[in-house]
């Protein structure tokens, strides 16, 4: 016995994918001293697709940077989408 298919109109909608996350931290953007974390957002979104997103969410967060030897306030989002 197998489950039976989604109907075709449901695929076609997205009903077939999953709810996953993806984190992107602003710390992992600087490149070459330039932080390009909004082109990476931008980036993501666009691969993604409006109609597939469930939701963004802010984070913020604490690293030790060892180069200073402080703790660093960091930003970076969560977006929920269905892939």
């Amino acid at each position: 016995i197998e489950k039976p298919k989604p109907p075709l109109e449901a695929v076609a909608k997205g009903a077939d994918k999953k709810i996953r996350a993806h984190t992107i931290r602003r710390a992992s953007c600087i490149e070459s001293g330039h932080d390009k974390f909004d082109e990476k957002v931008t980036e993501f979104l666009n691969l993604i697709g409006e109609a597939n997103m469930v939701g963004i969410h802010s984070i913020s967060y604490e690293v030790f940077d060892v180069g200073t030897q402080k703790v660093m306030a960091d930003y970076g989002l969560v977006i929920i989408y269905r892939g």
